[in-house]
């Protein structure tokens, strides 16, 4: 296997995974200073904002578990699909799975592109919550 690809590959999913815990400043050394997400039914955000949306949504959570199902890598882009095992205090469980497209520059992630179930996300967060953030996110500066 081509040495480059492994290094991505697992930059990306390391990346990944310190999000899902919480752990950013493990996460923040993997991404570029200039980093974007592109977010299925939120459009372009830049790093920042995506941490602060997943603290206000996911750092109620006590269970931060996510699982890498499968990657791809190829050039300079690596494809992560994700299953979540996440759990509020009240014993809910947040389980969404996610497909990632990681892109790098240099040994940096410059972009990601996030697919989750957007409806199940309504469904345990509540529609509202959602679309508020949905709003919010749209008035901050990329």
């Amino acid at each position: 296997m081509d040495d480059r690809l492994e290094f991505l590959r697992k930059r990306a999913c390391d990346a990944m995974i310190a999000l899902a815990e919480n752990r950013w400043v493990d996460a923040d050394e993997a991404f570029h200073p200039h980093a974007t997400w592109w977010i299925i039914g939120q459009g372009e955000l830049s790093h920042a904002r995506v941490r602060a949306l997943a603290t206000e949504t996911e750092g109620q959570l006590t269970k931060h578990g996510l699982r890498v199902m499968g990657t791809v890598a190829e050039g300079n882009k690596v494809a992560v699909e994700l299953r979540g095992d996440m759990a509020f205090p009240d014993g809910r469980t947040y389980c969404n799975t996610y497909h990632h497209v990681v892109e790098f520059e240099g040994d940096r992630i410059i972009r990601l592109h996030e697919y989750f179930d957007t409806f199940y996300v309504r469904q345990v967060f509540g529609g509202d919550l959602y679309e508020r953030k949905i709003e919010t996110a749209a008035k901050q500066p990329i």
